[in-house]
């Protein structure tokens, strides 16, 4: 018995069976509240570009669903026996799980662009489980490869070409042995995961379906439901007394569902304990690092490093804030977010505006890669989901695991700079994956957890410095406004997710030791680590310390640090592609050796290969350097405008 080619029913064409001949405009005023239907059709993601109908999507399921029964009987035990079978197994597999990702994009992208949908979210569930299914069906391979002599491979490998093109594959698996169960107990392993994630999707349909929040008067001075996009729009809004209410209503809201969220956090930490303990490693952390081989220690650097200057960073940016917002007590969470220069609140960027100023900033990347981000932004291309509109997934995300059409992003745009550099953020992300795809054949296509947050945050640092150098000295507001961005992005992206990573890193500590997480030890948790990363001048309000039931990231198993790491790189990268002589080389090595590689070698070893150890602390001082440095020029400016 052999595998069958896969085909289905999809649509299947290459980047350029997409591209359209001219810009589609994405002008809109966007409003969380509006049903989809009223978001023009131009500002939305195509995902015909997958299936052309649901129809097709379901044909391509039965078929994937018939074809995952027949790994087993293919291949196990089978494996040993010669070289050929040997990857006609390996290329079987992955190509219905190319097949299944597929799937797996168009049903979790159409359910999250409306999440009250019952097709959709059936359609979503049914490709959930059926990944468990096929991580059954392969979960032998990994135990019956270690089982072979490594020489005997290598051998293979040496004699035949395609086979070789796992060596790394292979490499990983065999440094992973400790780790790596018999195939019974990872069979097991791989059906427990539905049940592992199911916290997760409760969060998410609790938080973003289930829970109304009172209503609000908005800044039109009409009542309004508030919404987790409304929240995050609300509280860096110019009107104080609409960011107070926002954040009173926000977390007064999940604090009346704390014990709920904690039992629902509990259950996702319980469930890494339990693949900690099923794999013999002595910690979460360990258990959740050691499969993308990075060293715990590179964790447990950027906290005690981040820690070890917080006083001349953190706490010397809430005096700035309260000296410039003119805040005689101490900081509060609604003097947080907003500008610190009130007067450039109100500055307005279209999606299409922030698109031409993105690109004016990535031409140090060089043509090819311009070329194919302006392909990727450009609506009538179908990569983009633009705008909110009620019930959809808040936030922003970037989904490449398409592997043979183009990576989806979604967005919901508020008109302001923070979205524009969420569009840089997401288009990071969506280029590195592209160029992966491009470069990498699948099983080496998908990146590490640590290396995710890189090309994302470079994006950032070169539309940052750009702005920067191309507003004159003399417009001091709009260089206040652009040097605020880089504050915000440093504090929100490195020290805020570095607070997230230490509070994920003890609150598994705590459940390790036999401890429950109840709201009360969370709160408590909390509110430390805040007082400690913002310093004596700041104060909590009364519900603030329930903002950790509101971060989904603290579900995914210690990711929230890549971000901390990823911008850390991002600003080494970033100032190496600036720089006007080296820079063009710069840009290429970080496309060849970085954006290009995919997973095809350890991460740590990747990203030096582009020009950045994370190994040691240097590059995390010099991030502070630079952010301490931000705030010295910002205040010189302020000081100046008030002479």
């Amino acid at each position: 018995m052999t595998f069958a080619k896969l085909t289905g029913a999809a649509l299947v064409l290459s980047l350029a069976g997409f591209t359209a001949d001219a810009w589609a405009e994405c002008t809109f005023s966007p409003d969380p509240n509006l049903p989809r239907a009223e978001v023009p059709d131009e500002c939305k993601w195509d995902l015909t570009h997958l299936y052309a109908t649901p129809d097709a999507w379901e044909a391509d399921f039965a078929a994937v669903e018939a074809e995952i029964p027949k790994i087993k009987p293919t291949c196990e035990g089978k494996l040993a026996s010669s070289p050929e079978l040997m990857l006609e197994c390996l290329d079987g597999t992955y190509t219905i799980l190319e097949q299944l990702y597929k799937l797996y994009v168009y049903a979790g992208r159409e359910f999250d662009q409306d999440q009250s949908l019952d097709e959709t979210k059936m359609r979503s569930g049914r490709v959930q489980m059926l990944i468990p299914t096929f991580s059954d069906q392969v979960s032998f391979m990994d135990p019956e490869l270690l089982a072979m002599d490594k020489a005997v491979i290598d051998g293979w490998m040496a004699e035949n070409e395609k086979l070789a093109e796992y060596g790394y594959y292979f490499d990983d698996i065999f440094r992973m042995k400790p780790h790596t169960l018999t195939p019974g107990e990872e069979r097991l392993l791989a059906l427990t995961s539905n049940m592992a994630d199911a916290p997760y999707y409760a969060h998410e349909a609790m938080l973003n379906v289930d829970m109304t929040f009172p209503e609000i008067t908005n800044d039109k001075g009409e009542l309004e439901p508030l919404t987790v996009t409304g929240f995050t729009k609300y509280r860096g809004g110019s009107d104080p007394e609409l960011r107070r209410v926002a954040k009173d209503t926000f977390f007064g809201g999940l604090a009346g569902y704390e014990n709920t969220f904690a039992s629902m956090l509990d259950g996702i930490v319980k469930a890494h304990i339990f693949k900690k303990d099923a794999r013999g490693y002595d910690s979460c952390l360990e258990a959740a690092l050691t499969p993308d081989n990075i060293d715990p220690a590179v964790y447990t650097n950027l906290i005690s490093t981040i820690n070890d200057n917080l006083e001349r960073t953190m706490h010397k940016y809430v005096a700035l804030r309260r000296k410039v917002m003119g805040i005689e007590g101490p900081l509060t969470f609604d003097n947080l977010y907003n500008p610190m220069i009130a007067e450039t609140v109100e500055k307005t960027y279209t999606y299409d505006q922030g698109v031409e100023m993105i690109l004016a900033s990535l031409t140090p990347m060089g043509p090819d890669y311009l070329s194919f981000v302006e392909d990727g932004m450009n609506p009538a291309n179908g990569w983009v989901d633009v705008y909110p509109n009620a019930k959809k997934d808040s936030g922003a995300y970037m989904s490449g695991s398409a592997y043979a059409i183009h990576p989806y992003v979604l967005l919901n745009h508020n008109n302001d700079l923070e979205s524009v550099f969420t569009i840089a953020h997401e288009y990071g992300h969506a280029m590195h994956s592209y160029y992966s795809n491009q470069h990498q054949p699948f099983m080496y296509a998908d990146y590490a957890t640590f290396n995710a947050e890189i090309a994302s945050t470079t994006n950032e640092v070169l539309l940052l410095n750009h702005l920067l150098a191309t507003t004159k000295k003399k417009d001091v507001d709009t260089r206040m406004a652009l040097l605020n961005q880089r504050l915000e992005n440093i504090r929100l992206t490195i020290f805020r997710q570095t607070l997230f990573a230490e509070f994920e890193l003890k609150i598994h500590e705590h459940a390790e030791q036999g401890n429950p997480l109840t709201a009360d030890y969370l709160n408590t948790t909390y509110a430390e680590l805040i007082q400690k990363y913002y310093g004596p001048d700041y104060q909590l309000g009364e519900n603030d310390a329930s903002e950790w039931a509101y971060i989904p990231h603290f579900f995914y198993d210690f990711y929230v640090f890549t971000y901390a790491t990823g911008l850390t790189a991002g600003i080494s990268l970033g100032t190496q592609i600036g720089e006007k002589k080296t820079g063009r080389a710069a840009a290429e090595l970080y496309k060849t050796e970085m954006l290009s590689a995919g997973g095809s070698a350890p991460p740590l070893e990747i990203l030096a290969n582009a020009g950045v150890d994370m190994t040691n602390p240097q590059p995390i001082l010099d991030m502070l350097d630079v952010f301490e440095a931000t705030i010295d020029e910002f205040e010189a400016a302020y000081d100046l405008k008030q002479k």
